[in-house]
């Protein structure tokens, strides 16, 4: 009966989410305890693992260390690091010796950083080095096993094939999109994208894997006398878990692809199985493959979005009725998009203090978008052996992107297409989501449904009380970075001055997430320089080397060498490389945030 599954319901829910709770505590235990990182210059025998495009100067790349070796000993290992190389020559597979400075991966605490330690830590990673191309020697080339060498060839055909029909902008959204390869992504697009509510477009996830498994199948339709229903299912399973490969196995493409082979199998063997249970069971193989996964922030969406769309979208969707058939259509995809991002704005605010405001109608037009670029896409792949047809093709594909993009870029300039400022804690994102399961549990129920929503609102109302004092802040920030960089926050004015300019550009779009405003650059000269801000004036004094800063009560230095510093009547921050003084602020702790009165 109804009851029944409802309690049923509760069971499953609260037991996965122990089972989660016990696996993030486990996990972060074992991040704390696994980390025994000394700093200093090291030299190893390493295997690559990974490394990026030879396009970039300093390739970032996964390195497994076999061996410490030193004058004395050669020491056994069998750890893994990150390692930045200045050589286009090195290849997966490469053996070298390699010499570096490392150090333990450290977040530098400025404001809406990404948690950097915290991310490699999960795979297991907790060292960083610098190789230039002096600094290593090749030993040998470790070739790769038959299945990794043929998805590695595969994806450099494919993207072979997209580089000789599109460029600059439209290549990038394209390998992307069709083949999960973001490295050709400029900061501008992933701007534009993430202010539209578009990013996760960029990201082969299980929309992709729809649209390819519906393309396979109408295909094959089309062709009854040599593919029968179950061949046809079978042959497109096989081709979609080739792509889950080419794209790199990512967590919400192995969500989907493990959902579709369960779903089309059950299919072939008459075999009905609820969706909900499907998705619980492909959530269980992935942590069972690989318990770090619960930490990654695309499984996360990636689950509660379809836990959202598998459970409110039947109540949204039914809210309107709607006969025509194209408006029916409409409707339903955007209730789609709605029931996910329910169940995935906690999350979306806590890792990126940011939300789409347009995202129903970024949804709409990126479905078309996607498909349309999915399906040329793949017909470009077939066609590239008939030259005139592929072009053709790589036109209409390129004519596709560029829309694409003129798209996003229109609802990035929309009045309020983004709202930013938001801080969540961890303790309230789980309120938030304890609120939600209790409105969809328990919508029936009158009383408990006013009580949760009084306490809905009262979140929601605290919420924007965050926001508006992220909004309308009046402080003074010095960052952690190796160049002079602060700014003056003055309610929606932030005026930023700095040393180095790409060092201050890349802080401050950080910074802006969570204390948003209208962005001043100044380049920090020598000399003396006075800020008014009404009431409120902040007076710089800057000699090459330290600077003071002076407010109406209060000065601060910050100082960038070591030296005595004869004002005992300042507070003084120390640059992150000098030396700890007990009595000093230091920066390798985080940002020193200052009064401005």
């Amino acid at each position: 009966n109804k009851q029944l599954y409802t309690n049923t319901l509760i069971a499953i829910i609260f037991s996965f989410a122990i089972f989660l709770a016990g696996g993030f505590l486990l996990v972060e235990k074992q991040i704390s305890t696994t980390d025994n990182t000394k700093n200093g210059e090291y030299t190893y025998l390493v295997e690559v693992d990974e490394i990026a495009s030879p396009k970039k100067q300093w390739r970032k790349s996964v390195c497994t260390v076999n061996y410490h070796i030193d004058t004395n000993f050669i020491k056994q290992k069998n750890e893994q690091i990150l390692l930045y190389f200045d050589s286009k020559d090195i290849q997966e597979g490469d053996i070298l010796i390699v010499n570096s400075v490392v150090k333990k991966i450290e977040n530098k605490n400025n404001p809406g950083e990404f948690d950097a330690k915290k991310y490699w830590a999960t795979k297991n990673i907790h060292s960083i080095g610098f190789v230039s191309g002096y600094d290593y020697s090749f030993v040998n080339h470790e070739k790769k096993n038959w299945f990794d060498s043929s998805l590695s060839t595969a994806r450099n055909y494919l993207s072979n094939i997209l580089e000789n029909h599109l460029i600059d902008e439209e290549l990038a959204i394209a390998k992307a999109l069709i083949l999960g390869d973001k490295e050709m992504l400029s900061p501008e697009l992933k701007t534009s994208f993430s202010k539209a509510g578009a990013m996760h477009v960029l990201a082969v996830s299980g929309l992709h894997v729809g649209i390819v498994l519906y393309l396979l199948l109408f295909v094959f339709s089309k062709f009854p006398r040599i593919f029968s229903k179950k061949s046809a299912l079978l042959i497109s399973l096989i081709i979609l878990w080739m792509y889950a490969g080419i794209t790199g196995f990512s967590p919400s493409v192995l969500r989907a692809t493990i959902m579709f082979s369960i779903l089309t199998m059950g299919g072939l063997f008459a075999k009905k199985s609820h969706p909900m249970n499907v998705l619980f069971f492909s959530a269980f193989i992935l942590i069972l493959w690989n318990p770090m996964i619960i930490y990654d922030i695309g499984f996360q969406l990636s689950y509660l979005a379809m836990i959202g769309i598998f459970t409110l979208y039947p109540l949204i969707s039914k809210l309107f009725y709607i006969s025509n058939p194209l408006l029916k259509t409409i409707w339903e995809g955007t209730a789609v998009g709605i029931a996910a991002q329910l169940l995935t704005f906690p999350l979306t605010l806590y890792y990126f203090h940011q939300f789409p405001n347009y995202f129903a109608l970024t949804n709409i037009g990126m479905m078309v978008f996607a498909a349309l670029t999915l399906s040329l896409g793949l017909m470009l792949f077939a066609a590239s052996p008939i030259g005139f047809l592929a072009n053709l093709i790589g036109i209409l594909l390129a004519m596709i992107l560029s829309m694409m993009l003129f798209f996003i870029q229109f609802i990035e300039n929309l009045p309020g297409s983004v709202a930013k400022g938001f801080t969540l804690s961890a303790e309230l994102v789980i309120v938030i989501y304890a609120v939600i399961l209790l409105l969809y549990l328990f919508r029936e129920k009158k009383k408990v449904q006013i009580i949760t929503t009084v306490f809905a609102l009262g979140i929601l109302l605290l919420l924007q009380i965050t926001r508006y004092n992220n909004l309308t802040n009046n402080k003074i920030t010095l960052f952690n970075s190796n160049g002079v960089i602060l700014t003056i926050h003055q309610n929606n004015r932030i005026d930023c001055y700095y040393t180095k300019e790409k060092d201050a550009s890349y802080l401050l779009t950080n910074y802006e997430k969570v204390y948003p405003g209208e962005i001043h650059l100044h380049s920090l000269k020598k000399g003396k320089e006075t800020i008014e801000m009404g009431k409120k004036r902040v007076e710089l004094d800057y000699d090459g080397l330290d600077l003071k800063i002076k407010t109406k009560t209060k000065q601060y230095i910050l100082a960038t060498r070591n030296k005595s510093l004869k004002e005992p009547s300042s507070t003084v921050v120390d640059m992150p490389y000098l030396p700890r003084i007990p009595s000093h602020l230091n920066l390798i702790d985080g940002a020193v945030t200052l009064e401005l009165n």
